[in-house]
């Protein structure tokens, strides 16, 4: 939902420059900025979704039965393949948030400026969805006996926020001396 208002608010911002005169030379990246925006805005609502589907098959695996060996065998299996799911679903949403940032970098540089401090806000929305997607991942690795598939999407997960976390901090600097100095 973080990433959704953070993409939303990237599109506002391109929104409020195009077709405002004075940023003519703007309303072109304005513009493919507002369509990334929205396009990114509802994979952020689909991955909500993803999310509560993933957390619900793990829960259907728990719930299967493990009397005999073989149930418990095929049991284990499942829930460990759900358990995969529910760490890649945040994952690829940490994925994304990169591509906010990126947004918020833009219309900080090119956006209309009365609009900046909404590329600031879109910067903490992205950080804020990337940290919490992160939350879900590291806690879903807690429970995966895949040991080469744990630490391959905890090296990815926390690479991804490091950048996010970076990119993030960079827009809002840019930003603040921005409204310091007009």
């Amino acid at each position: 939902l973080a990433g959704a208002l953070g993409a939303a608010l990237a599109a506002m911002v391109a929104n409020l420059t195009v077709g405002k005169k004075g940023f003519e030379d703007s309303w072109d990246a304005m513009s493919d900025l507002a369509a990334k925006g929205q396009e990114l805005k509802d994979f952020f609502l689909r991955a909500i979704d993803e999310d509560t589907r993933a957390f619900t098959a793990v829960m259907d695996a728990s719930r299967l039965p493990k009397k005999t060996k073989e149930e418990a065998a095929a049991r284990e299996k499942t829930l460990e393949l759900a358990m995969k799911e529910a760490a890649l679903v945040p994952l690829r949403t940490l994925e994304r948030t990169g591509e906010v940032v990126a947004l918020a970098a833009e219309a900080a540089d090119k956006g209309n400026p009365a609009s900046v401090s909404d590329a600031a806000v879109t910067a903490l929305c992205a950080l804020n969805a990337a940290e919490g997607a992160w939350f879900n991942v590291i806690i879903n690795l807690g429970q995966i006996g895949d040991k080469t598939f744990v630490d391959q999407t905890r090296r990815r997960a926390n690479e991804v926020l490091e950048k996010v976390r970076a990119g993030s901090e960079k827009v809002r600097e840019t930003v603040r001396k921005t409204i310091e100095t007009s």
